[in-house]
C-alpha cells in the first residue's frame, strides 16, 4: 500500500467519527467539513514534524558522511524536480536560493557547488566546522521548506 492509498485508508476510518466529533461541539454543519479538513492538514504537519526530528536523530546518531549529506540533498533535489516536471514547471530552487541570507548562500554553494568540507568552510568564514554542520543543516531545511511551499497547490512562497 502506497502513502496516498495509506492516507485514503485512515481518513475513510476517521471522517465520520471526526464530523461527528465536530458537530457535536456545536460547529455549524456548513463548516464542519472546513475544520476536518483542518484537522487533516494539521495531523499532516505534525507526522512531517515528527519525521524531521526523526530524520535530524538519525543523522546525528549516524554522523553521516559528507557523501551522504550530498546524496541526500540530490535525491530531494529530484524529488521536487521529478514532482514539478510532472506539473510542466521550472524547478523553483534558484528563487529559493536566492532568499537566502548572503551567508547561508555561501555555505550552501562552498559546500554543494565547490564540495568543500565542513573545516574547509569554517576556515574561510571565521565559524567553527560544528557551527558550519548546524548552519548547513539549517539552511538544508529552510531550503525544503521553501521548495515545498512552492510546489504545494497556490504556493508561490
Amino acid at each position: 500500500m502506497d502513502e496516498a492509498q495509506e492516507f485514503e485508508a485512515v481518513l475513510r476510518e476517521t471522517q465520520s467519527v471526526l464530523r461527528a466529533y465536530i458537530a457535536g461541539m456545536g460547529v455549524p454543519l456548513d463548516v464542519v467539513d472546513d475544520l476536518a479538513q483542518d484537522v487533516y492538514l494539521e495531523y499532516y504537519r505534525w507526522l512531517k514534524g515528527i519525521a524531521k526530528n526523526l530524520c535530524l536523530n538519525y543523522f546525528r546518531r549516524s554522523k553521516r558522511s559528507a557523501a551522504q549529506q550530498h546524496e541526500a540533498m540530490a535525491a530531494l533535489l529530484e524529488r521536487v524536480s521529478s514532482t514539478l516536471e510532472s506539473l510542466h514547471e521550472p524547478v523553483p530552487l534558484d528563487g529559493c536560493l536566492e532568499r537566502l541570507p548572503e551567508r547561508s548562500r555561501e555555505m550552501i554553494n562552498a559546500r554543494y557547488r565547490d564540495g568543500k568540507s565542513s573545516e574547509a568552510i569554517g576556515r574561510s568564514l571565521g565559524m567553527t566546522p560544528e557551527a558550519v554542520r548546524i548552519g548547513l543543516l539549517r539552511i538544508r531545511a529552510a531550503l525544503r521548506d521553501c521548495l515545498e511551499r512552492r510546489v504545494a497547490p497556490g504556493g508561490s512562497a
